[in-house]
């Protein structure tokens, strides 16, 4: 089948710094906070042998896979990207072979950001992935995401020191 693509873009008034700690270096300790009844827990895990970062993304019963393994490619902190590589759990080895994503929060002039994630997944040959197949990982990354926005902006100190 290929490669499939999908964007999110969430504009917010939140800083670019502010929207990069929470969403992604924070992302484990906050967003099971904010969408328990989604995400259970997000594990950050470095291999002792090679120094490579990994997060796995533990999934409530209402996910009809238990956990997600991603590895950690890029997180840059100075220009606000994250890239990671999908490589177990989900749907990894049902429809997909690969998955990869990109995290990129820009500043905007009026002090807020646009937080966009590129997302790929390479289907299988013999696997047809729907639009409704990728509007599920387009509307689980928009609530999670936007589950962060809503509370740095109801927080205004959340994540605001350096």
């Amino acid at each position: 089948m290929g490669w499939k693509r999908f964007e999110v873009e969430i504009v917010s008034t939140v800083s670019a710094s502010r929207m990069f700690k929470a969403a992604v270096v924070d992302s484990h300790n906050l967003v099971p906070k904010l969408i328990p009844h989604i995400i259970t827990g997000i594990k950050m895990i470095t291999d002792d042998t090679t120094g490579r970062l990994f997060k796995r993304t533990e999934f409530s019963n209402l996910i009809p896979f238990n956990y997600t393994l991603d590895r950690v490619d890029v997180m840059d902190e100075k220009n606000y990207v994250f890239n990671y590589w999908l490589i177990e759990g989900g749907r990894m080895g049902k429809m997909y072979d690969a998955g990869d994503f990109e995290v990129r929060v820009t500043p905007t002039s009026n002090g807020g950001c646009v937080l966009k994630v590129d997302a790929a997944y390479h289907a299988y040959e013999d696997v047809v992935v729907t639009e409704d197949d990728m509007k599920v990982g387009k509307l689980g990354l928009t609530a999670m995401y936007s589950a962060v926005e809503a509370y740095l902006a109801a927080n205004p100190d959340a994540y605001a020191s350096a």
